[in-house]
């Protein structure tokens, strides 16, 4: 026998008793939901015992593919990883490895929802099968029929190291996961990188509009999470979080309150909303229950509040399902349904944050489903509502009916009219106000070359940036109806700024510069490639314009007179931009002199 030979003989050997005498362990690793900043669901990993013969488990699992024994190694670690979660609370899910063949496998539904049976407690909702990527597209015709068997019996399925391998767009359309999970290559340095940004940025919307969840895995730095949570990533994975070990652990309070911070950022505001339009707002509420609780059992809670659409099995957003009023009181009186038997699981789910020109965007991916069809509204944790699809399309209606006239749908912000209002507030108080014109220059050349969602989300980072630059001078913890600050969209890129005396100028230069530091940092380029037409720059920039008018019922007499003094500061600004036009942004200030009316360029 040849050394190799007797090498293979010896780790045929070491694989064979490893599998018969189940010489592997179980560790977790947590996976923590970004919604609510806590730990959501396991990944369990094998590790080989040391008197196995194997050091590391991608030797074991090599060997076993070698030698053909993937199958039967497979039943034993994932055994021993049912085995260990067995009393975990009923919101933890936990997320199995597998390699495609053995998916593919005919015997394998069958196989795991035997071993399924055999721990109470554990339901094919509560697992997530990932599709690992040792092997190369094999088996592919096997693998679909059996993912789609899978899901059928309520098991999700994960598309592990997407941006690695082979797992590529290609398998995310044939397998249709309900979880894509990201390689390390594309999360290490994604703060540093606009490439890694914007190709994670097309991925979540993606994701969003056709119902995948996304993990960003491998993450091991703060300023890497914190990216992944302002690009919208569902739940996040590393050692920054937690390496492998037992399972149960919390989060570390603070990562806790980092999640909760940047998340908190999202949504909060110094200025007023005329409206946010989710559909946490619209949504009816659910009553939680259990699955083995009787259905009927719930008719007095239902009772007690006539607002409740039905009853909701307590348990993960993915897995959510639900009874509704009308299935429960046409139960008769003595009826022992439970909840678990009679339940039925939603089309879809949208976050309770979720803007209704969004949601309605997401439902028009479901096909065929009728008006009535029930879509479950999450806050992150639970199912926490119902929405009904006609629901969403009312609201729809009312909202473009609506942005006619007050409020704009893209950032939420009081409309022109509402911005003439507030002018006209101004005018009728006994203090001075600031008012500020806000636009981006460029604006218009930047839609045409990388189209007009990445305007969009220019403008969106705009909103930001006046809302932080704006809090920093008139205080934290203000609420938007007693801040002595005002923004309003006039239209397009167009906001308007009111602010006690003074304040304008201060908020101008560190807008300027945190727009330009997050709009390079978000992976959206600020240039843009221009046409040569003239004297015109080949590559120009897109930055603010802020164009004050200070004191205005010293300088002005009619909120006419104020918002016709736009085009002149405007032309002002463009002089300035014609001296040098890659200059993050721009300031115009006029004189507020009623008799002189000067205009002046601020240094």
């Amino acid at each position: 026998m040849t050394p190799d030979q007797s090498k293979i003989s010896d780790t045929a050997t070491n694989l064979r008793r490893a599998i018969d005498e189940k010489l592997v362990t179980t560790v977790f690793q947590p996976i923590v939901g970004l919604d609510h900043a806590g730990i959501t669901a396991y990944e369990a990993l094998t590790r080989p015992a040391p008197e196995s013969g194997f050091k590391f488990p991608d030797q074991l699992f090599d060997a076993a593919e070698d030698l053909g024994l993937i199958w039967e190694l497979e039943c034993v670690t994932r055994r021993c990883a049912l085995q260990a979660a067995a009393d975990w609370p009923i919101g933890a899910q936990l997320f199995l490895n597998s390699t495609p063949q053995v998916i593919a496998d005919e015997r394998f539904t069958d196989t795991i929802l035997a071993e399924l049976a055999e721990i109470d407690g554990l339901t094919p909702a509560r697992i997530v099968l990932e599709v690992t990527e040792r092997s190369e597209n094999h088996h592919v015709e096997g693998l679909q029929r059996q993912t789609a068997a899978l899901q059928d019996h309520g098991f999700k399925i994960a598309i592990d190291d997407v941006g690695a391998g082979t797992s590529g767009l290609n398998r995310i359309m044939l397998l249709r996961p309900q979880w894509l999970k990201l390689d390390r290559a594309l999360i290490a340095g994604i703060d540093r990188d606009p490439v890694r940004t914007n190709l994670i940025r097309f991925l979540t919307h993606f994701a969003r509009l056709s119902g995948v969840s996304i993990v960003g895995e491998g993450v091991e730095r703060v300023e890497e999470l914190e990216r992944l949570i302002q690009l919208g990533v569902d739940a996040i994975q590393g050692y920054l979080l937690g390496r492998p070990g037992e399972a149960g652990r919390t989060l570390d309070p603070k990562y806790a309150a980092i999640i909760s911070e940047q998340r908190g950022l999202r949504g909060a505001s110094v200025f007023q909303r005329d409206r946010t339009d989710t559909v946490g707002q619209l949504a009816s509420p659910l009553i939680p229950g259990g699955p083995s609780d009787l259905a009927v059992s719930f008719r007095d809670a239902l009772d007690a509040d006539s607002n409740a659409a039905g009853v909701v099995i307590d348990g993960p957003p993915s897995s959510a399902a639900w009874c509704s009023r009308e299935s429960i009181f046409a139960l008769g009186d003595q009826d022992q349904t439970s909840l678990g038997s009679c339940a039925v699981p939603f089309v879809r789910t949208l976050d309770t944050h979720e803007k209704v020109d969004n949601a309605l965007e997401i439902t028009a991916t479901l096909g065929s489903v009728g008006l009535d069809t029930p879509l479950a509204v999450t806050d992150g944790a639970r199912a926490s509502g119902i929405i009904r699809i006609r629901d969403l399309l009312r609201a729809g209606s009312e909202l473009c009916r609506d942005v006619r006239h007050r409020s704009a749908t893209l950032t939420g912000l009081p409309g022109r009219v509402r911005c003439e209002e507030e002018l006209q507030r101004a005018f009728g108080e006994d203090s001075n106000r600031d008012a500020v014109f806000i636009d981006i220059r460029n604006l218009s050349e930047y839609n045409a070359v990388f189209g007009f969602d990445l305007g969009d989300q220019l403008i969106t980072h705009l909103v930001e940036v006046m809302d932080e630059a704006t809090r920093a001078q008139v205080g934290p913890g203000r609420a938007p109806d007693s801040s002595p600050a005002f923004l309003g969209h006039l239209g397009d890129d167009r906001l308007m700024l009111i602010t006690d005396s003074g304040i304008a100028h201060k908020v101008a230069r560190p807008a300027i510069e945190l727009f330009e530091q997050r709009v390079i940092a978000s992976g959206i380029s600020p240039q843009v490639a221009l046409a040569e037409i003239g004297d015109a720059p080949a590559i120009s920039g897109v930055s603010l314009r802020f164009l004050i008018v200070p004191e205005i019922r010293t300088s002005f007499r009619t909120p006419q007179e104020v918002l016709r003094t736009e085009p002149v500061l405007r032309a002002m600004a463009n002089e300035q931009a014609a001296v040098d036009p890659t200059r993050a942004g721009y300031i115009v200030e006029a004189e507020s002199r009623t008799e002189s009316r000067i205009l002046r360029v601020a240094a």
